[in-house]
This record gives C-alpha cells, structure tokens and sequence, in this order.
C-alpha cells in the first residue's frame, strides 16, 4: 500500500465528486440548506395546523344544565371559538359524524359527593379519533376548571371558610433552568440524531456510487488496470466517503446551530424569550473527532455492502437496511433520563450520540468520553479488517460474485469447514 498513490487516488475521488451532481446534492448541499429548511418548514405547517385548530369554533350542546349554574352556560356563551347548540336526539350519533363536538351532561353527584346541594357531576362526551372534538373537549376542560374554581370560592365563603382554609395548599412552579440551559436541552434532543442521520446519508451515495456505481459505468475494470496497488485503490475510496460523510455532518451541525432559533421559536411562541441555542464552542473540537470517527465506521459498513452490488439500484438495496440502522439508536437521546454510562458507551452509534447531547450541555465525563471514543476505533479497525478480509477474494473486487454479503460469508465459513475437515 503506497501512501503516494492513496492521495493521488484520494484528492482524484474528491475532483469527481465535485463534478458529480448527486453527490454534490446529497452530501454538501442537502445538510447545509435543504434539511434545515425542511425541519424550518415542519414545524411552521405544525404551527399553521395548531392555528386553524384553534381558529374554528367548536359545536357544544348542555344537556341538564340547571339555572343555578347559568353562570358556566354565559361563561361558553361569551367565548368566541364556542358556538352552544340543541343536543340531538341521538347525539352520540352526531358526535361520531361530526356534526356536534362535544355533549355536556349534568348529572346528580354520586352518594359521597353530595355534601353540598347544588353540587353535580358534568360528563363530557366526545371522539377522541376527531381533531375537532379533541380540541372542543380542551376548551370545555378550561372553562369547567375556572367555573369549578370561582364555585368553589363561592361555597367556602357562604361556609364561612377563607380561600386559604379549604384550599389548603396550592402549586407555585418555578423553574431553577437557565437559558442557557433549556437551550442545551432543546439541542441536545435534535442536533445528535440529525448529526447521525446526515452522516449515514452524506456516507450513502457516495460509498454506493465508489463501487457499484462505477461497475455500471464500466470504469471499476479500468481503474483497477492503473499502477496502483488494489489496497491504495480501496483505501483512497473508502477515505473519500468518509471524508464526505464527515463534511455531511459537520456541515449540518453549522446550519442547524444558526438557524435552530428561527426553527424553534415560532413554535415555542413566549417560552422562547431568553433561550440560547449556540452550541459550546468548548463542545465543537470532541464533536468534530466523534463525527470523523462515526463516518469512518458508517463508510466502511456501507462499502463492505455496497461492493457485492453490480448495478447502482442494487447498492441502494443493500446499503439500505445499514443506513436504518445507523438511525434507530438516535431514537435513544429522546428519552432525557438516558445517560452515556459504562454500558452505553460499549454500543456504536449510540454511544455518539448520547456523547454529543451530554457535551452540548456542558457535562464532559471523560472516562466515557475516552471509552466511546475508543469503542468507536475499535469499531473502524473492525470493520476496516472485515472489509480487507472481503476485498481480499477476486471475484468481490472485480464485481465477478454475484451474492449477498451473507451468502458471501456463509460460503466461504461452509468452504472452510470442508477444507478444515479434509485437512484432518
């Protein structure tokens, strides 16, 4: 293996991808604007759907509501997004057609709760499978609890009894977060598992178009003619995807970091005020190791894979359930009582993206620290020597074998056998 030629070979990959229009889009130009953008218009069509749920006027009939609580029926009457109406005959009917949002039955309070004498238990039927009758359920939830409050208020004072007296306690919350602090915690739910999802994909097409894009092409048979060893050729390419999956998450992890306020704050609304969403910069140097070293390991598996492909379509088809994979353990850093432990640092993928939530917000513990990182270079050197021992037959790298990366192994462990047996 010459050093020389892995770079020449290297920075020759590097030109062609900057020629090549997919690869330019999926690795550069997808993390840096379209996801983003993407993420900025999700949130603003939520924002827009909770607006219009908010804006119609939800259909409610009273059934039973005496005159000693007109006070409630004049509190619904004046509310704006409330329209009250004649129960139906047959409401529930209504109510799974759609046609009434919710029924609100007074009925007599049960034999333990009937110390007071206007006292009354208010059932509120509704579809929970509707939108409609969800938010009509809401609404009617709020006005019931300020009428239960002031009626409450009300009977204490003819009792005799101060506020304080049948109230007994009540909840002041406060909230010791910084924010400086909630921001870390906002960040650290979304920028790890788009880190991950952006190198897997920034790894995908290039670690697919290396191999058995450039087998349909018929340019693997030409390449592989040149003086250059077929181990520089390998690495060269394989150090390409890498370096594109990692240029993929590093460059995602910059625009997320300056467009995560414009992203977040229309759906936080008031709660944004005072929110800090700058990643640390004490963070960015241990995030920019821990990306490098999770496109190797991602580029290495993709290529392992995407070498028993002839045709671009079936590299696509193989590498796939890989790029699957690397995603589901991002799932994991939505769960906040999860820690980057001794256990959690021996899992790949995970342990990144536990890691990189933990830095964002401040908490560096660098046993694990070390010990993920050095999993994840145990993880590459193992991967790096699976991938040599497959590159190793000829017929995997002429794109001769026509199989599977499981039928592959099965073969050679059952010719192994044989010969094993024979040799005895």
């Amino acid at each position: 293996m010459s050093f020389y030629d892995i770079r020449i070979l290297y920075w020759r990959e590097l030109r062609s991808a900057l020629r090549e229009r997919g690869i330019l889009v999926n690795s550069i130009l997808i993390p840096l604007f379209l996801y983003p953008v993407m993420f900025w218009m999700m949130i603003s069509a939520f924002s827009f759907v909770q607006g219009q749920q908010e804006r119609f006027v939800s259909r409610i009939a009273l059934i039973g509501l005496t005159a000693a609580h007109d006070e409630l029926r004049a509190s619904l009457a004046d509310d704006e997004s409330i329209e009250l109406v004649e129960a139906p005959p047959d409401w529930s009917a209504a109510i799974q057609s759609g046609d009434l949002d919710v029924v609100a039955e007074l009925l007599p309070p049960s034999s333990d709760a009937a110390g007071l004498g206007d006292n009354f238990l208010l059932r509120l039927s509704f579809d929970a499978s509707k939108d409609r009758s969800q938010t009509a359920r809401v609404r009617m939830d709020s006005k019931v609890d300020d009428y239960r409050a002031a009626w409450l208020e009300r009977s204490g004072e003819e009792l005799g009894l101060a506020p304080a007296e049948w109230q007994r306690f009540r909840t002041d919350r406060h909230n010791v977060a910084t924010g400086d602090e909630m921001g870390a915690f906002l960040l650290g739910l979304i920028v790890p598992m788009m880190m991950v999802i952006m190198i897997a994909l920034g790894c995908f097409y290039p670690a697919v178009d290396a191999t058995a894009g450039e087998r349909e092409r018929s340019t693997w048979e030409t390449l592989m003619t040149v003086s250059a060893s077929r181990s520089s050729i390998v690495m060269a390419k394989y150090l390409y995807v890498a370096t594109l999956g990692g240029l993929a998450g590093l460059l995602n992890l910059f625009a997320l970091s300056l467009s995560m306020r414009a992203i977040l704050a229309p759906m936080l609304g008031a709660d944004s005020a005072g929110l800090d969403f700058r990643i640390p910069y004490a963070a960015l140097p241990l995030m920019a190791l821990s990306a490098v070293l999770l496109a190797m390991f991602v580029a290495a598996g993709m290529m392992i894979l995407a070498s028993f492909a002839r045709t671009f379509k079936e590299g696509q088809s193989m590498v796939g359930p890989l790029y699957m994979v690397c995603i589901l353990p991002t799932f994991l850093v939505q769960s906040p009582d999860l820690e980057l432990t001794a256990k959690w640092a021996l899992v790949p993928i995970a342990n990144i993206a536990l890691m990189f939530r933990e830095v964002i917000a401040g908490v560096y513990q660098w046993p694990l620290i070390g010990l993920t990182l050095a999993v994840q270079m145990a993880t590459v050197a193992l991967c790096l020597a699976v991938a040599r021992y497959v590159l190793s037959f000829e017929d995997v790298l002429v794109g001769s074998y026509s199989g599977s990366f499981g039928k592959f192994l099965k073969g050679r462990w059952s010719q192994r056998g044989k010969s094993t047996g024979e040799a005895s």
